[in-house]
């Protein structure tokens, strides 16, 4: 009976041995959720922003924008972002000595640089949700034009001319990150921009008719974005 009784004891571990490990994963419900192991991230983007141009229509238009960010995170669900970017686009010539309606003489191209510092806030926290990661931001920054004068602008007065200069700028979005892997990521941004448009004072003299118009006016922009980041 004893040996009987080991026998019977050796077949029960045989079984528990090759049955358990295929009983115990069946009764673990994989979680959705998987922390963010890495703390940095770079990578480059691009997309379009639409921007205002202003009361009198001569402030940067539309155009594609590019760039680069570079995340640090806190260990938290609040990192911080350094962006740069540039945008591509044009402005209207506009001449205040004509009369309304016919001020616009022409165009010229606009390179407008950007460098700025935003503050991100992740929905899921530290961890992803089906790979997914949504984000809110804000932030803030410059923006300046490096292209140069117009020749269309040679012949007007030089208090006439617009000049976009260096300007804030205010931002706040929000965007959706997929990890493709534990290190590739890839990103989609929305924002929402406020920048400073200075009024040449030609556009504020009330013998030409401008009847309180301020030295400065806020123009909006929004952008949409795709990039792609590396996390380490």
């Amino acid at each position: 009976m004893r040996v009987l009784g080991t026998f019977t004891g050796l077949i029960a571990a045989a079984i528990a041995f090759f049955v358990g490990p295929q009983i115990l994963p069946a009764q673990t419900i994989p979680s959705a959720y998987r922390f963010i192991e890495t703390r940095q991230e770079a990578g480059p983007f691009a997309g379009w922003i639409a921007s205002g141009t202003g009361q009198f229509g001569y402030g940067p238009g539309p155009g594609p924008i590019s760039g680069a960010r570079y995340e640090l995170g806190f260990g938290g669900p609040v990192s911080l972002e350094g962006v740069v970017g540039v945008i591509d686009s044009a402005r209207n010539i506009v001449d205040p000595r004509r009369v309304e309606g016919n001020r616009v003489i022409g165009e010229t191209p606009v390179t407008m640089a950007t460098a700025d510092l935003r503050l991100k806030l992740s929905v899921t926290g530290p961890r992803t949700w089906h790979r997914l990661n949504p984000f809110v931001l804000v932030g803030a920054g410059l923006a300046w034009d490096l292209a140069e004068d117009s020749e269309l602008e040679e012949d007007m007065e030089e208090t006439d001319r617009f000049d976009f200069g260096t300007s804030f700028v205010a931002e706040i979005g929000g965007g959706l990150r997929w990890f493709a892997t534990e290190r590739v990521i890839l990103r989609t941004d929305g924002l929402f921009y406020l920048w400073r448009l200075e009024a040449p004072a030609g556009f504020r003299d009330p013998d030409r008719g401008f009847e309180n118009v301020g030295q400065s006016e806020w123009a909006n922009a929004t952008s949409v974005t795709l990039g792609v980041g590396y996390r380490f």
